[in-house]
């Protein structure tokens, strides 16, 4: 086909792609170069224009691409627009919008905008020429180099050489630093997370047929600091492949993917990229968190994906569709804590839209936090450090006092701690352990000398961390026995167990001693036991002028989680005031034991002797008393039913029979251990 017949039917195929909408942007931008041309046809009607890519080195420093959902200075946008004013008065409430505009336009662009509202005291004007206003497609990329806010450049998929040029002119403008990545690329089909992980279509292969996928996956590391780069399949089946059209970032571990009915011959393409995310482990260690917002296209566009996060608002193209409110739902219950602004237009597409035509400009002085945050399951702890970077781009001191992580238990109120240093730009704080089960929420914040604040996550309060405590270990099973020691008096000091804690699983417990007595002392009055498998405590006692009989106080231990108060019981089974034990002290004995209902209970005294016998459970509170008065030297027994005092039958447990002995040589106490079992 001869040049002319060829650049005649390019020019029909252009004149028949004109819809509506088109030839109502044509005439607020006379723009030769539409969007829906393919870049071959582009080519063939621009003078097959190349550019001449400046290659730089890639930077030598620590290097993190931002994302765009990172806190911005501003917004950069090209005049005349490709979107509402209104939406740019909104902009400029609270951020800087940067229009690039030519010189002759900068006056009407400035009337246009105080004439909507805008806030001309946060406009600036770059003055250039562009071809177009996708700013998103042909507009720099901005990276963090050891934190400072510098611009990666590429050579833009679209033979547009005014357009191509707006990198360097805004690296200059802004005055920072510039670098030339030899990578054939476009905006649209680009999204990162701020965190070493970056997405496309494999779009951006069908354009870099001279490199291998590998090469490509080393330039985005080289000079945007991507460590994990996603090249996906295109399931809008659209000729511009861009991801934005069907996919969206919304936080490190938030995805945003289009979704259509399924009869649409798409439909399993879609469901494909959602699954494959879903799979994913983002950079936070976690899977992505897959949310779906429906874009059926059709005769209304539904560009829901092709939306703009601008620091805690999110502007989302609607156009009329019966769609409309359900994709607002969808980015609140993704977003929760920012303000979702519909920015109506029928001049979307569903491969065209506001995030097509706006690039967010990012924070040079931003107050950076960086933490890989606890999140799902955690294992119990004792306490949960949490650690950040906190580095304000600025230069500008954090204020320390500032520096605080909040936390929530179980949806109560957060709970301020303030952050302390550990070395440098890093900080910490501990929230303590809960129990299993327990749902942890948090947040950190901060703010410097230059007037900025931060959260992390990004939204705060509204959006915190969370993570739910899991392998928690068992209480600490409390065993008590009541302690039988044979004594010889007077003599000095003795050491006895009085208790044992089992199943600590690794816990510290405290204990105090909180009724005290002449008799013992607790050294240290309180403490803490490191767990382990087993623990003891060890109390020390003063036998001096003690006698025969009962000894009781109370022991408190407390493991963070509940606190159990233990009866101490002591029993002195024998006194004689000359040194010696009497040679024969009865034991007593019992049959069948375990039992159930009666026990005969059988001893032997050596003479005659007023004695006690008493049952006691396991607290040490007598139950019911079997024998009191003279007995004879001699062999007894003595019948118990398993009845308390009332005549009421006793539980099934550990009982205590208690048999106290007064005679002319000495007195004594004999116990022994009984079980009823049902």
């Amino acid at each position: 086909m001869k040049p002319k017949l060829l650049f005649l039917v390019v020019s029909i195929f252009y004149f028949l792609n004109l819809s509506a909408e088109d030839n109502y942007l044509n005439k607020i931008r006379q723009n030769p170069l539409p969007y829906h041309f393919s870049s071959f046809a582009e080519y063939l009607l621009n003078g097959n224009y190349s550019r001449d890519f400046q290659t730089t080195d890639p930077p030598t420093g620590t290097v993190r691409q931002t994302a765009e959902f990172e806190q911005m200075e501003g917004v950069l946008v090209v005049y005349p627009l490709g979107i509402p004013v209104s939406a740019i008065a909104e902009m400029s409430e609270d951020a800087k919008v940067y229009t690039i505009v030519t010189s002759s336009s900068q006056t009407s662009c400035q009337n246009a905008y105080q004439n909507a509202g805008v806030n001309l005291a946060n406009c600036e004007f770059i003055n250039a020429g562009t071809d177009t206003y996708w700013v998103r497609d042909f507009g720099p990329w901005f990276i963090s180099n050891d934190n400072q806010i510098e611009i990666v450049d590429f050579p833009y998929n679209r033979p547009r050489p005014l357009d191509d040029e707006i990198p360097v002119i805004v690296a200059n403008y802004l005055g920072i630093n510039y670098y030339g990545m030899n990578v054939e690329h476009t905006g649209g089909n680009y999204m990162c997370d701020g965190n070493f992980v970056g997405a496309s279509t494999d779009l951006v292969y069908d354009e870099n047929p001279g490199l291998t996928s590998a090469q490509i996956a080393d330039y985005f590391q080289s000079y945007l600091g991507i460590d994990t780069y996603h090249v996906t399949i295109d399931p809008l089946d659209d000729y511009i492949k861009h991801i934005d059209c069907w996919g969206k970032f919304l936080d490190v571990d938030k995805v945003l993917i289009g979704q259509v009915p399924e009869t649409d011959y798409r439909y399993e393409d879609y469901e494909f990229v959602a699954d494959y995310f879903a799979d994913q482990i983002s950079a936070w260690g976690n899977h992505y968190q897959v949310y779906r917002v429906y874009t059926p296209g059709g005769n209304i566009a539904t560009p829901y994906t092709n939306s703009l996060i601008l620091n805690k608002k999110v502007f989302l193209p609607v156009s009329g569709s019966q769609w409309d409110d359900e994709a607002i739902a969808s980015y609140e219950e993704a977003m929760p804590g920012y303000e979702i602004i519909p920015v109506s237009s029928y001049g979307w597409y569903d491969t065209d839209a506001l995030h097509c035509r706006t690039r967010g400009v990012a924070d040079r002085e931003m107050l950076y936090i960086s933490h890989s945050p606890l999140l799902g399951e955690q294992d119990y702890q004792e306490e949960y450090v949490i650690q950040s970077d906190i580095i304000p781009y600025s230069g500008a001191n954090v204020y320390t006092d500032s520096l605080i992580v909040y936390y929530q238990i179980d949806g109560g109120d957060f709970i301020p701690v303030v952050m302390t240093n550990v070395s440098g730009n890093t900080y910490s704080a501990v929230i303590p352990g809960q129990e299993e089960g327990t749902e942890i929420c948090y947040y950190i914040h901060a703010a410097d000398a230059s007037g900025k604040s931060a959260d992390h996550p990004f939204i705060g309060a509204a959006d915190p961390h969370d993570f739910v405590v899991v392998n928690a270990p068992e209480p600490a099973e409390l065993v008590v026995d009541p302690v039988t020691v044979n004594l010889v008096l007077p003599q000095n000091q003795s050491d006895f167990t009085i208790l044992e804690l089992s199943n600590i699983g690794g816990m510290s417990l405290s204990y105090t001693l909180n009724e005290s007595a002449e008799w013992l002392t607790l050294d240290p009055l309180s403490g803490t036991i490191e767990g382990g498998d087993t623990d003891e405590i060890t109390l020390s006692f003063d036998t001096n002028g003690m006698a025969a009989g009962d000894y009781t106080c109370n022991i408190t231990i407390n493991d963070d989680r509940e606190v159990t108060t233990v009866p101490v019981n002591l029993t002195v089974t024998a006194v004689n005031n000359d040194g010696n034990l009497p040679g024969n002290v009865p034991a007593l004995n019992n049959y069948p034991n375990p039992f159930n209902p009666c026990t005969t209970i059988s001893f032997e005294l050596p003479h005659n002797s007023r004695i006690e016998l008493s049952i006691k459970n396991i607290k040490g509170q007598k139950i019911r008393t079997l024998v009191r008065g003279e007995k004879i030297a001699g062999k007894h027994q003595i019948l118990w039913n398993g009845t308390d005092t009332l005549g009421n039958q006793v539980s099934s447990g550990v009982y205590f029979v208690y048999m106290d002995v007064h005679d002319d040589l000495t007195d004594y106490i004999s116990v022994k251990k009984v079980v009823m079992l049902k």
